[in-house]
């Protein structure tokens, strides 16, 4: 049974990324996943439940085990969130951002989506804070107001994300983060 429900987890997350939640149907799901209603029906009450757990489980999990690499870190922390923010291999940049493609289609439209990419949001936010809050205790850089500039950090690589989506050319992500690079830098001692 939890091969079945992870199956649709992950069939919905890659369909809902790639097509957008009004672009797919239940029924697109389920063909994908080879299912019927009834496998549906019985782990979630509906298309939105299924999302709200793509969100919670699968989005969040997709962050977590991405950014988090940079708390086990034991120094050069700018250069490790610059290393990793820039290693874009084999990322989609006609698709974009998991996280950020739903908040910009559903944060406006319904606050349980709202809350629950906010949520994933603010967790991604607070490890890049930690990161930073780490490299002032290992004076590598001095900065006094690491929760906004981690926020700003976040909506920068967001934005560079967005940037190469919307040409489809990760030639525009590149030359965006090495800004955001230089930028970095400039923190450090």
């Amino acid at each position: 049974m939890n091969d079945t429900r992870e199956k649709l987890l992950e069939v919905a997350f890659n369909e809902i990324y790639h097509n957008g939640y009004y672009a797919t149907s239940v029924d697109k799901i389920l063909k994908v996943a080879n299912m019927n209603k009834g496998s549906m029906y019985h782990f979630f009450k509906s298309k939105k439940e299924l999302t709200l757990a793509v969100i919670n489980e699968k989005i969040s999990a997709y962050i977590e085990d991405k950014y988090s690499v940079l708390l086990n870190k034991k120094d050069n922390y700018i250069d490790e969130m610059i290393i990793l923010f820039k290693d874009r291999k084999n990322f989609d940049f006609v698709s974009g951002c998991k996280l950020n493609n739903l908040v910009q289609e559903l944060s406006s439209k319904d606050i349980e989506f709202k809350n629950s990419l906010e949520k994933v949001y603010f967790r991604f936010e607070e490890i890049i804070k930690l990161v930073l809050d780490k490299a002032v205790l290992n004076n590598e850089i001095e900065y006094k107001d690491t929760k906004n500039l981690a926020v700003f950090i976040v909506a920068s690589l967001e934005g560079c994300i967005g940037t190469a989506k919307k040409s489809h050319n990760a030639e525009f992500f590149n030359n965006c983060i090495c800004q955001l690079e230089f930028f970095l830098k400039q923190l450090k001692k």
